[in-house]
């Protein structure tokens, strides 16, 4: 019975959450900067592996939607909700993270890369620390030759769930901006040693862009 209600929820989230949050977002203001750069890289077909932090992955799910990105997530149940709902809105899911799976995943990762696609990546997930960058980032772009292009997400409203990343749902009608970073190439012969240096350039680009959004919100609201 647990495995029968368990699976009925896992179904219900698939068919609902798309479209609650189709709706969601089409109440609200998003604001690219620079503007318009979403649709200038999809329509650009260069191949990139896009980086924001875990909390604020529902906007970004919305702007990318039907773009076939590759999006690695994590194996454990709340990656299983996850890809119910963003597999459902043109997405591709790659299974695994650093602790269970890794491997097979990263290999899988590169070969999406191989194919063409977009990669998307949560660089502090599956679990934590919080806004602290993990190295997976860095391997998979030597590994692929993609460039890392870190996002900065500020809200100007949004419910703040009590989970390890303080998840943040936007709330209808509010806004919220996303500041694009430099893209953050690392070169294929880097050795393990420096690994090190890209991820904390990484964190500190992420960390900056975020905090770039919020001052903008905040200045747009005074």
């Amino acid at each position: 019975m647990r495995e029968y209600l368990r699976g009925l929820k896992m179904g219900l989230v698939g068919l609902l959450g798309p479209p609650l949050l189709r709706l969601l977002c089409y109440t609200l203001r998003i604001e690219e900067m620079p503007s318009g750069y979403s649709q200038r890289l999809f329509s650009s077909g260069s191949g990139v592996i896009i980086a924001f932090w875990h909390s604020g992955m529902l906007v970004p799910a919305y702007v990318g939607r039907g773009q076939g990105i590759r999006v690695l997530i994590s194996q454990h149940t709340d990656g299983e909700y996850i890809t119910r709902v963003i597999g459902n809105m043109g997405f591709g899911v790659v299974r695994g993270s650093s602790t269970r799976g890794g491997a097979r995943a990263m290999v899988n990762m590169v070969r999406e890369a191989e194919r063409g696609h977009f990669l998307a990546i949560t660089p502090d997930g599956p679990r934590g620390p919080r806004e602290k960058a993990q190295s997976g980032a860095i391997f998979l772009a030597k590994r692929t030759g993609l460039p890392i292009l870190p996002i900065g997400l500020g809200f100007s409203s949004c419910w703040e769930l009590p989970s390890w990343d303080r998840f943040r749902i936007p709330k209808p009608f509010s806004k919220v901006v996303l500041v694009f970073g430099e893209p953050i190439s690392v070169p294929e012969g880097l050795v393990e040693e420096g690994v090190e240096g890209y991820r904390q350039a990484l964190e500190e680009s992420l960390k900056g862009l975020s905090q770039g959004a919020e001052a903008i919100i905040k200045g747009s609201s005074t």
